[in-house]
């Protein structure tokens, strides 16, 4: 928190700085400084004994006011170079890194967990680029922001997938429409390497119409830990966004991971899928709901140490207002049912059923 706090300061003093010496205009035109600020609070039906939600990136905490999500950044755009600074904090956070490999004295979630991103890129082609550093991940139609999502927590299948990757990526924009990408990372959300391995992924993405847009994502990676065996792991993510009309949005996903077993030669494989429909009420209030399915039954994914495994429906409706044009008040009643007892409740029991009202209100510059 310290560590944040002095990085806070310095970046606001940078940019007061910036304005402030009119010897460094040009570079004030190339770079742009912002953030995102988060406040909510969440009620969870089945009151969990210490205040935490599981099987969930956001909203973590139980009845109290929290903050889910807190960035500054600085952006630089030229003509043959690019890159972003993004520093951060909050519950989603703490959450998102719990897991990061810690090998040696130089990683670990303390170190890597302040850094939303950090790369550089160069243009390297009329159209494609080359970045390196820490960047967020791609899989998935919904954003860590929560501000740019249509519903204000994120969809079962985007709690498990990577926030964020570390490494390298080449994208190229094949024309207006379509772009590409081809990335080679250290693993599935990890900026320590925990194996002798690196990973693939790719996305491919085409505005068909300018009302309908195709995405796909994919993952290749040996997800082996250290001192274990072989764990293959592949994954593909569809996604389809159809702008109907100013009144009707939808959005549909279907995700599909395959992984080797570490006991013997057999394939353990899940899959996720799910609707979102969005309807503005006018320019300033917005109405969505999300249905969806998420299918684990081997846990190579989501483990949760019961026999069906994690098998979870889930259903969320949110209302959105912006008060003004960077705050926005958005609430959310959201529900699961699992086909095990999954879901802690009060001081030590369990229960199929899990539900929670959130509200939120956030702020950007």
């Amino acid at each position: 928190m310290i560590q944040f706090l002095v990085l806070l300061c310095f970046s606001f003093g940078v940019s007061a700085n910036i304005v402030e010496d009119n010897q460094v205009a040009k570079i004030t035109k190339d770079m742009s400084f912002g953030g995102f600020l988060d406040t909510y609070y969440a009620y969870d039906f089945n009151q969990p004994k210490d205040h935490e939600r599981q099987f969930t990136t956001q909203p973590v905490r139980h009845n109290e006011f929290n903050i889910n999500l807190a960035y500054v950044e600085a952006i630089l755009k030229k003509e043959k170079s690019r890159g972003r600074l993004a520093l951060q904090y909050g519950n989603s956070v703490t959450k998102n890194y719990s897991s990061e490999p810690t090998q040696g004295a130089t990683s670990g979630p303390n170190d890597s967990k302040i850094f939303q991103e950090a790369y550089v890129g160069t243009k390297i082609g009329e159209r494609t680029w080359i970045d390196m550093g820490i960047f967020l991940g791609n899989i998935g139609a919904e954003s860590w922001i929560s501000k740019d999502n249509w519903i204000y927590t994120r969809a079962l299948s985007l709690d498990y997938v990577p926030y964020y990757s570390s490494g390298a990526r080449l994208e190229h924009f094949i024309d207006n429409n379509q772009s590409f990408q081809l990335q080679l990372l250290n693993g599935w959300q990890t900026i320590s390497e925990n194996n002798q391995g690196k990973a693939i992924g790719m996305q491919y993405k085409n505005a068909v119409t300018p009302a309908f847009t195709f995405t796909y994502n994919n993952f290749f990676g040996d997800e082996e830990v250290v001192s274990q065996s072989s764990r293959f792991r592949a994954y593909h993510n569809f996604i389809f966004q159809w702008l109907q009309s100013d009144a009707w949005q939808y959005i549909y996903t279907f995700d599909i991971g395959h992984q080797s077993q570490q006991q013997n030669d057999g394939v353990d494989a899940w899959f996720t899928t799910a609707f979102t429909v969005r309807h503005p009420l006018d320019q300033k209030r917005t109405v969505a709901m999300r249905a969806e399915y998420y299918a684990d039954p081997h846990q190579a994914n989501v483990v949760t140490n019961t026999p069906n495994g994690f098998r979870v429906t889930s259903i969320a409706t949110g209302y959105d207002q912006k008060l003004e044009e960077n705050t926005m008040w958005r609430t959310e009643l959201r529900g699961f049912y699992s086909h095990d007892e999954i879901y802690p409740q009060g001081v030590a029991g369990k229960n199929r059923l899990e539900g929670f009202l959130v509200t939120s209100l956030s702020m950007w510059f």
